[in-house]
């Protein structure tokens, strides 16, 4: 197919979904009865045909947001045609041959709203569909492979969606994490949540399990900090503990701990092991965690 005709598809095949209209997600109504004060149909028509409201461009652009629902929809035709960055232009072309108009419906029976599409928002629409982002080979053979044929698209959107800088490393990483995580685990969207945004903190050379380790000391040394001052607000209220120059952070342990058995169960699951630590001394400055590695160091890169 001539790369002209794999424009026209693309295009063609975001019309036709945008046709059937969408579905405002929870989060996107939130935001507009917060911003708006439960607007009904008409006053948020009202609210977008206001060339003078400062708000109006910011939410057409929210409304216009390709959430993963409607990128799943696109997956198997970008991941067919492997489109280029050079692509956009012509596809924005075709989706811009006729007035594109999208009905927008409210979950909460509120009714539907019709907007007219203006090609600015069009183009930053495409270009949030990261069209020119290509998953690996290997990584697409591994998550074809997990499974789970239904979620299999979801995959890979969330990685198609992410920030961080591939490697072979990083590559052979995600690769093997679909590979031995378990076929249709309960928790697969929770571990790769996670793995995509450890892997968007650390550079793309690093030893991959070892900067999970390094991650999980961080989050031991928070841990103990926060059972620290946890005592200390048993004694003094935060007031007195300010006062006193303190610095004091809440932390929400549930969640720590819950991040470092995310930790344990992917690094079992890629590389067969994982690492436990001693509990701290008294000073804060010499706790031993298991390793001769300089904590400071740790809790720098880290941070």
């Amino acid at each position: 197919m001539k790369p002209e005709e794999k424009c026209e598809v693309l295009a063609a095949e975001i019309k036709k979904i945008l046709s059937t209209g969408i579905d405002l997600s929870d989060d996107v109504v939130h935001y507009i009865d917060s911003t708006f004060s439960n607007p009904t149909i008409e006053e948020l028509q009202a609210i977008l045909a206001d060339d003078a409201n400062c708000e109006k461009d910011s939410l057409i652009e929210l409304l216009f947001f390709p959430d993963e629902s409607f990128q799943i929809q696109l997956e198997e035709i970008l991941e067919q045609h492997r489109h280029q960055d050079e692509d956009k232009n012509k596809i924005l072309t075709y989706l811009c041959q006729d007035a594109l108009q999208v009905t927008f419906r409210l979950v909460d029976d509120r009714g539907v709203l019709k907007l007219q599409i203006p090609e600015e928002v069009i183009h930053q629409f495409l270009v949030r569909l990261k069209i020119s982002k290509h998953l690996d080979a290997n990584l697409i053979e591994s998550i074809r492979n997990y499974g789970d044929a239904q979620n299999t698209n979801h995959f890979k959107v969330k990685i198609r969606n992410s920030r961080f800088s591939p490697s072979d490393s990083i590559t052979g990483f995600l690769c093997r994490f679909f590979e031995k995580i378990g076929s249709s685990s309960n928790d697969i969207f929770e571990c790769l949540e996670f793995v995509l945004g450890f892997l968007d903190e650390i550079k793309k050379d690093d030893d991959v399990y070892q900067a999970l380790i390094a991650k999980k000391k961080f989050y031991f040394i928070s841990l103990q900090k926060a059972q620290k001052m946890d005592a200390r607000l048993e004694k003094n209220n935060i007031e007195t503990l300010m006062a006193q120059g303190e610095r004091v952070a809440l932390i929400d342990q549930a969640d720590i701990r819950k991040k470092m058995l995310i930790i344990d169960r992917i690094s079992r699951a890629v590389f067969g092991k994982t690492e436990y630590f001693d509990q701290p001394v008294s000073d804060e400055t010499q706790m031993a965690v298991g390793s001769t590695e300089d904590i400071k160091l740790i809790v720098k890169k880290l941070s």
